[in-house]
């Protein structure tokens, strides 16, 4: 199964979210963009893997969701992937205090690259995927784009309370995720 863990956004947050994304969807041409029902903060992604492993990563990560307090998250800064040329990712993201997301990532990435499993070694961004643009991407629609990143922006605050393994299946319109098991915080 292809999979991975992530902080699933939730309300008040979610409807802000979607909010934005409507409002970008009808402002920024070329995008393809995510499904609003999936949006969330990626912890760590493995990929392909079968459901064996999966059962054994939920095993090392149990022990951290059971020990991580219940944090805040809020959502107030647009941004893109790479930071510069030409966008692959447009996402949503905290410019305030991260470190709570940032140490959860972090200790997944460590408990696992532990028992085998592969880790990024870049420093963990924690972003919402809002969309992906089309190739080739117009020059006005990365105009429009950067009038947005430059203009108000949404705050959409929300309670961290779980871990979630996502099952990730392709699915004309974009990718399906699955909540295969949920881990609550402490």
């Amino acid at each position: 199964m292809r999979c991975f863990l992530a902080v699933p956004i939730t309300e008040p947050a979610l409807a802000a979210t979607q909010r934005l994304q409507a409002e970008l969807r009808e402002r920024v041409p070329g995008v393809s963009w995510a499904r609003p029902e999936t949006l969330h903060l990626t912890v760590h992604f493995f990929g392909q893997i079968d459901v064996d492993r999966a059962t054994r990563a939920l095993g090392r990560v149990t022990p951290i969701a059971d020990r991580t307090v219940p944090f805040n998250v809020v959502l107030d800064r647009l941004g893109a992937f790479p930071e510069r040329g030409i966008p692959r990712v447009l996402w949503l993201g905290p410019a305030g205090d991260v470190a709570p997301l940032t140490a959860l990532a972090f200790e997944c990435q460590t408990v696992l690259a532990a028992a085998g499993f592969d880790v990024e070694d870049r420093r963990y961004h924690a972003h919402c995927t809002l969309g992906r643009p089309r190739r080739p991407w117009s020059a006005d629609a990365r105009v429009t784009w950067a009038a947005a990143t430059a203009g108000d922006q949404v705050s959409a605050a929300f309670v961290a309370s779980r871990l979630v393994l996502y099952e990730s299946r392709p699915a004309p319109g974009g990718a399906r995720y699955t909540e295969r098991t949920s881990l609550p915080f402490a």
